[in-house]
C-alpha cells in the first residue's frame, strides 16, 4: 500500500486515528480535533510506517512487497498426459497428475538424489463438500476410498505464480515431516487437468480450528491449552531446529484440532528456509494481525517472530478476545505493537506459570524471546 493509498484509506475513517498531545496533559474527547493535530497524527504515521509504504527501493532500501517468498519456483510445465511438473533450484523436481504425486531431489551427486511417491489418485475421492477457504485456496472434505480414510483437501490454482510457490513451500514442509508430532500430516497430491488446480490431501483435523474453537466457546481452558500447546511447540520446534523454517503466520486459524484435543500446524504456504539457525528474513509476508514488531518495523527476523505471533494466539484463545484494538484499521494496530507495551494476561485468571509464558513471548526485543526448546520448559 502507497502512502497515498493509505491516505485515501484513513479518510474514509472517522478521525481522529491518532492524537498527538505534549507530554502529562489529558486528551480531551471533545468533538472533532483542529485539523493541524490530526495532520500531524498523520505525519507521525506516515515516518513510523514509512519503510512499509514505499515503492521505491532506493528510497527505503529494501521492498517490502515481495510477492514470492525466497525460494521462487523456476518453471512449470504441464505435459499433454496431465502431468505438472514443477521445478526448483533447491526443492528439486516435483511431478503431480491425476494419479498421485512424485518428488525427486537432486544432491551434489546421485547418493545424494531422494525420491518420494505417493499415490493418491482423484478418482479415489469422494468429496463431501468445503470446510473453508483462504486467500489462495478452498479445502474440502472427503474421504479416501481405498482406506476409508477422511481427508481434507486443499485445492490450489496451478497457474498463478504466487500460489505455485505456495504449493511449493507446503510441500517441501511436508514431504519432509508427514508424520511428525505437531503438524498436520500430509497424504499425497494430485492434479485436475480440467480445473488448473492442484490438490494437497493433508489429514482430516474434526475439531476445526482454535480460531474455530474460541468462536463458539469464547475462551479455551489453561490445562487445555497447555496440552495443545506442547504439541504445537514440537511442531514448531522441528520447523525452527531440523528444517530451519519460520513459518511467519502462526494464528489460531492455523492451528487445527482434533477431537483428542490435539493441535497442530498447518498452512506453510508463506513459510522461509533460513539457511542456518543465525541467517534472517527481510520480506514482510503472514497476517499482519499477528505479526512482531520487529516484521511491522521490516527489519530482518527470525525464529523469533514465530514465538510472539505463537504468544498472541495463546494469549487470544485463553482470554477469547484479541488482545490489541482491531477496529481503528491495520495502520492503527501495527503503531499499537509499536508502541504500546505488551499485553498481559489477566492476573487474577491466569496461573503464574502461564502469564510468565507470554510475558516471555511477547518481549519486544526478539533476543529477548525465548527459543522453542526453552519455551517447552515453561509449564503453562
Amino acid at each position: 500500500m502507497s502512502f497515498p493509498s493509505l491516505l485515501i484509506y484513513l479518510s474514509h475513517l472517522s478521525y481522529p486515528v491518532i492524537q498527538t498531545a505534549p507530554q502529562g496533559t489529558a486528551i480531551q474527547k471533545q468533538g472533532p480535533w483542529p485539523q493541524r493535530t490530526w495532520m500531524a497524527g498523520l505525519e507521525e504515521l506516515k515516518k513510523k510506517l514509512q519503510p512499509l509504504l514505499f515503492d521505491d527501493l532506493d528510497r527505503v532500501g529494501a521492498s517490502t512487497r515481495v510477492p514470492l517468498p525466497e525460494d521462487t519456483c523456476d518453471s512449470y510445465a504441464v505435459s499433454d498426459g496431465g502431468t505438472v511438473n514443477l521445478l526448483s533450484r533447491s526443492l528439486g523436481e516435483y511431478k503431480i497428475n491425476e494419479h498421485g504425486f512424485h518428488k525427486r531431489s537432486a544432491g551434489p551427486d546421485e547418493l545424494d538424489s531422494d525420491e518420494k511417491a505417493y499415490r493418491c489418485a482423484s478418482h479415489e475421492m469422494h468429496i463431501f463438500g468445503p470446510i473453508g477457504n483462504g486467500a489462495s485456496s478452498v479445502v474440502e472434505r472427503a474421504i479416501f476410498i481405498p482406506v476409508h480414510r477422511i481427508l481434507a483437501l486443499k485445492k490450489i490454482n496451478i497457474f498463478e505464480k504466487e500460489k505455485r510457490q505456495q504449493i511449493l513451500n507446503e510441500m517441501r514442509t511436508l514431504c519432509e515431516a508427514c508424520c511428525y508430532p505437531g503438524l498436520v500430516e500430509f497424504q499425497g497430491a494430485f492434479y485436475m487437468p480440467d480445473s488448473g488446480q492442484i490438490s494437497i490431501a493433508l489429514e482430516y483435523m474434526d475439531g476445526g480450528s482454535l480460531a474455530d474453537v474460541i468462536r463458539v466457546k469464547k475462551s479455551i481452558p489453561e490445562p487445555v491449552l497447555s496440552h495443545m500447546l506442547q504439541k504445537v511447540l514440537l511442531g514448531l520446534r522441528y520447523l525452527h531446529e531440523v528444517r530451519h523454517l519460520v513459518h511467519r503466520d502462526i494464528k489460531p486459524a492455523n492451528l487445527l484440532v482434533n477431537l483428542k484435543g490435539e493441535a497442530k500446524i498447518t498452512d506453510f504456504g508463506v513459510s522461509a528456509g533460513l539457511d542456518n539457525t543465525m541467517a534472517m528474513c527481510a520480506t514482510f509476508v503472514g497476517t499482519v494481525t499477528y505479526m512482531s514488531p520487529e516484521r511491522i518495523r521490516n527489519e530482518n527476523y527470525s525464529y523469533a517472530a514465530d514465538i510472539w505471533s505463537l504468544g498472541l494466539t495463546i494469549l487470544e484463545c485463553a482470554t477469547g478476545k484479541f488482545p490489541y484494538d482491531v477496529n481503528e484499521g491495520p495502520a492503527n494496530l501495527m503503531l499499537q505493537i509499536l508502541d504500546d507495551p505488551s499485553p498481559t494476561p489477566p492476573v487474577d485468571t491466569c496461573s503464574l506459570e502461564f502469564c510468565s509464558f507470554i510475558n516471555d513471548c511477547l518481549q519486544k526485543d526478539a533476543d529477548a524471546r525465548p527459543t522453542c526448546e526453552q519455551v517447552k520448559i515453561i509449564r503453562v
